[in-house]
């Protein structure tokens, strides 16, 4: 039997410029096991990728059975929601694959409007627990297939002794509270001194003022602002650094954890959104509550001080990445393509 062609709509971004996505590493995986697969959009103005969106589905219909549409809250909506119906108008079976721990309160506060998408699936996807729980409150089946890395291009690195050298990663915005990780940091300076943290993220309004906030705490020599990290630029500081910091206000089941787990680095995060779906606390990594920056600098502690706690959490880490291995999550992906 001949595979379906396959068509994945979200965002391909250029990876020199911003962190490769979810759509990227399916599409990436797809084509490794012979899937013909089209990808839409490399855009990154919200109108150019629209337009190149539904022309690419209108004009390119033949070359496909199957899209898969990623799917987001927050402005990402309106082309989720014009390709969704697209798709279906051309008679395609069409996949939701759902991103982002924002989704089950935009679920919440605009319920008809994005219900009237998700129903149209044949197959709505979920990488966590969560997000399926949140979504069968809806009387929405999912199935859940988790977020991939390929882990072979992964160094794992030897964290052996732990210093206080703290790696923040994701972006200057406010659902990531980088504020609260400058906070931190004041507060295990007063334990060592020569504690440095390096952020790395692209700005998403909050860059300045998390600038001030270092000038204004006198913390400029153990605060590195690294920028955009690319892969090797990620795995450069997975190396230099020994703890991995996570403050985000919103999340689900985030990639940026797995790859942490895979180089050796135990996490400590906030307990948001699916974050405790995906991190068992005390076993793999160290939870907290959101915005709780002394209880954060405290976890921190405990992994530096004590040996027996951080070899417990990167040894549990690396077992449990290995589930989400690219070669494991392809055969899911395989049996529902094989299936529509």
């Amino acid at each position: 039997m001949s595979r379906k062609k396959i068509i994945i709509v979200g965002l391909f971004p250029d990876v020199q410029q911003a962190p490769i996505t979810q759509a990227s590493e399916l599409a990436d995986l797809l084509r490794a096991h012979g899937y013909d697969v089209l990808t839409v959009s490399r855009h990154r103005d919200k109108w150019q990728r629209l337009t190149d969106i539904i022309t690419t589905l209108f004009r390119r219909s033949s070359q496909y059975h199957v899209a898969i549409v990623q799917f987001y809250s927050g402005n990402s909506f309106i082309w989720q929601f014009i390709a969704a119906h697209i798709v279906k108008l051309l008679g395609k079976k069409l996949i939701l694959t759902i991103h982002g721990g924002g989704v089950p309160a935009a679920i919440a506060k605009y319920r008809k409007r994005y219900l009237s998408v998700l129903n149209k699936a044949d197959v709505i996807t979920v990488p966590s627990g969560f997000i399926a729980d949140r979504l069968g409150a809806y009387s929405l089946q999912t199935q859940i297939v988790e977020n991939t890395i390929p882990l072979r291009e992964y160094p794992s690195y030897d964290k052996e002794d732990i210093r206080p050298n703290i790696l923040w990663m994701r972006s200057f915005g406010s659902i990531y509270n980088p504020l609260m990780a400058i906070r931190v940091i004041d507060v295990l300076k007063s334990y060592y001194p020569n504690v440095k943290m390096y952020m790395g993220g692209i700005d998403m309004g909050l860059l300045e003022e998390t600038r001030q906030l270092i000038h204004e705490l006198g913390l400029q020599h153990n605060i590195e602002i690294a920028g955009f990290m690319d892969a090797e630029k990620k795995k450069y500081y997975a190396e230099v650094c020994d703890v991995y910091m996570s403050t985000n206000r919103i999340d689900n089941a985030p990639v940026t954890f797995l790859e942490m787990w895979a180089m050796g680095l135990p996490i400590v995060s906030t307990n948001v959104g699916g974050v405790s779906h995906l991190v068992t606390d005390n076993e793999d990594g160290l939870l907290v509550a959101d915005d709780d920056h002394m209880a954060m600098a405290e976890k921190i502690r405990l992994i530096i001080e004590y040996k027996t706690i951080s070899s417990g959490l990167i040894e549990a880490g690396k077992k449990k990445v290995a589930a989400y291995d690219e070669e494991v999550v392809y055969h899911k992906w395989d049996n529902i393509l094989s299936a529509l």
